[in-house]
């Protein structure tokens, strides 16, 4: 298969260059000259044709190689139920021809014709991947004149001298309808003009126990009867299960269609839809109708004197409400008096408790695990307690479930594991664990006990020293909270403590009166600086000269990322921009009338030295011309961003404050 494939490429590569080269106008003539091709460069029409076989018979080899390498599967289909006396198809298929096909003895159903063979073969071709796909089916025509649940048992192939097992198919035979059923059936249908009675189309809702306790799961099933044909579902109405709490069972929205006689007529059953509820209550609950809205296509015979209009008839789809008949559930309440300790699980339940170390050195982990496992109400159900010695830190158990809904309730484990760790060396033994539950089967509270545990726990030397305080439930722990380096008792205080005279109260006291006079005067200087604040803000162009180092070297930050990135023009123009931005907020100019003239005039009228002035201005024409002719080096870029900052904080320090 690997040198076919090798072949298949090699001829595909071959192919697209030779398109390829047809297509972009290849001169044939630069090929070097050799059998096949003329002098001329040009392809003989036979060479061509002969190419393209060897490369479809390459890929021909390809596909069918890569489907031998498919594994074989051998597999039985039939409807699930047939009708007393219908034909139905028994298909054996499997995806490599096989022979010596050997099958079952399939009493009670008589075989009318077969085996019929037919193969079926599709190529297909994903992302330049061939595969392709064969199928032979063995067809056998049946029926059955008895009724009841029947198996055909396994049929078995040979392929590539090798024996292979298909899978076993169970069949219900329902009893057929009577003739004198069938017949006023049809004499109501064509009376009634394609209208549906409720006999032909209904819903019913069952439950799998009426009696329960409270708390014990109820398996409720709806399910769809019809003798019509349902194109689908229009509208529905659930019940609100008031004093249930409701989850639904049914994972795929597809309904599988069964069939059953009811009362000497054939039905197609199919299961809508399954929920386990749980009542909350004790009493006689009410679960409300269940209502469905179905689309159902019928059939509308033609009424005409021409005889050629009875061959043909037309259909259209109404709309028919059905609704199911409500249920009662008849709940007892669980025995009084209930335990102290009871749960709330209501089912069959089993519990196993264990610790992952028993000797262990001071401050090790060790951890609980508590295994709660059976069936019931375990999304509900109480946590179990466990009573641990006081030496040890106690911290939240981590709660892991694994179980999942299903007709008796949820089935599977709820599992706590809980970390403490010794705090003193010594024997520990945690009490047995006990967890009281409710058994509906015998309509008695039961109790799970575990086995004591013993800890080991040795290291005198690592006992913890330092002062700790740690929080854990209530009742978890009682140990000291406080520990005393070097001493472990309290003595009584030697010292002479500062007493106070009896009859002493703080109201009229020095301190009482400090109290409002310290409030009154902070009151007083905050009022006196926002005063002194909101003038300031009042006057614009003082603020606004005030900022101006500030704004400046905001703007200049986003030079010197340019910098760093190597954006040479954009630090120029930022650069550029600071310092015509430091100018106007300091002068208290606008930009578009600020010039090189009136700069010096006005910095030299607010006493700026004249060997700054200078300085700025040839930082101002050095970014000019550098951003129209970029050039220099990194430490010359540089060095003029330092020569600026120096610049604006000489400036700073010498220009005059302007008065406004």
């Amino acid at each position: 298969m690997k040198q076919a494939s090798e072949k298949l490429l090699i001829a595909q590569t071959a192919m697209n260059s030779y398109s390829k080269k047809q297509v972009s106008g290849f001169d044939h003539s630069k090929l070097p000259i050799r059998s096949g091709l003329n002098l001329k460069g040009s392809i003989p029409g036979s060479t061509i044709k002969m190419e393209r076989f060897l490369l479809l018979f390459l890929a021909f080899m390809s596909i069918s190689l890569k489907s031998t390498a498919q594994d074989a599967e051998f597999k039985a289909s039939a409807p699930n139920a047939v009708v007393q006396g219908q034909k139905f198809q028994l298909v054996y298929s499997v995806n490599k021809e096989g022979q010596d096909l050997r099958v079952p003895d399939m009493s009670p159903f008589n075989i009318l014709m077969g085996p019929t063979m037919s193969q079926r073969s599709s190529v297909q071709i994903i992302n330049g991947k061939v595969s392709r796909e064969q199928e032979y089916s063995y067809t056998y025509i049946l029926k059955s004149e008895q009724t009841g649940t029947f198996t055909i048992p396994s049929a078995t192939i040979e392929i590539e001298g090798k024996q292979y097992k298909s899978n076993s198919v169970t069949i219900k035979v329902v009893e057929a309808e009577d003739e004198t059923t069938r017949s006023q059936q049809e004499t109501t249908n064509d009376a009634t003009s394609g209208a549906i009675s409720d006999s032909d189309l209904y819903i019913t809702m069952q439950a799998n126990r009426t009696n329960v306790y409270q708390s014990q799961p109820v398996l409720i099933t709806t399910k769809i009867y019809t003798r019509v044909n349902l194109e689908g579902i229009s509208d529905i109405q659930h019940p609100s299960f008031r004093s249930f709490i409701a989850e639904d069972l049914s994972q795929d929205e597809r309904i599988e269609w069964t069939l059953e006689n009811i009362n000497g007529r054939t039905y197609r059953v199919g299961t809508y839809n399954r929920k386990i509820v749980y009542p909350q209550r004790s009493g006689s609950l009410k679960i409300e109708p269940i209502s469905i809205e179905f689309l159902v296509r019928i059939r509308q015979s033609r009424q005409s004197t021409n005889i050629f209009d009875n061959f043909f008839d037309t259909h259209r789809t109404i709309k028919k409400t059905v609704t199911s008949d409500g249920l009662t559930i008849n709940v007892k309440p669980l025995p009084t008096p209930e335990p102290d300790n009871f749960s709330g699980f209501v089912g069959n339940l089993d519990m196993s408790v264990s610790a992952s170390e028993k000797t262990v050195n001071v401050n090790d982990g060790v951890t609980i695990k508590t295994v709660l496992s059976g069936t019931g109400n375990l999304k509900t159900a109480g946590d179990p307690e466990i009573s641990l010695p006081p030496d040890f830190d106690v911290f939240d158990p981590e709660i892991t479930s694994n179980y999942s809904a299903t007709s008796s309730g949820h089935k599977g484990t709820k599992t706590y594991e809980q970390l403490i760790i010794p705090r003193h060396s010594g024997t520990f033994e945690i009490p047995p664990v006990e967890y009281v539950y409710f058994d509906p089967a015998i309509g008695q509270y039961r109790t799970l006990r575990s086995r004591p545990i013993v800890i080991q726990v040795e290291g005198e030397g690592q006992e913890q020293t330092e002062s700790t305080t740690s929080v854990s439930r209530p009742g978890a722990s009682n140990r000291e909270s406080v520990q005393f380096l070097g001493q472990d008792i309290r003595y009584i205080k030697t010292k002479t403590e500062k007493l106070k005279p009896a009859n002493t109260f703080f109201f009229g006291s020095w301190k009482f009166y400090l109290g409002y006079i310290i409030p009154f005067a902070l009151f007083v200087v905050i009022s006196i600086l926002y005063r002194q604040k909101i003038k300031e803000n009042a006057n614009l162009q003082l603020k606004k000269t005030k900022r101006a180092n500030k704004m400046a070297r905001k703007r200049l930050k986003k030079a010197a990322r340019n910098l760093k990135s190597g954006y040479n023009e954009a630090f120029y123009e930022e650069l550029s921009k600071g310092l015509w931005g430091y100018l106007s907020d300091k002068l208290v100019i606008p930009i578009a009338d600020l010039s090189r003239d009136n700069i010096r005039l006005e910095l030299d009228k607010h006493g700026a030295n004249q060997d700054n002035i200078d300085k700025l201005l040839d930082i101002l024409d050095a970014c000019e011309y550098a951003r129209y002719s970029p050039a220099g080096a990194d430490s010359q870029r540089e060095n003029l961003y330092k020569e600026a900052i120096n610049v604006i904080s000489r400036l700073e320090r010498s220009i005059k404050k302007k008065v406004v």
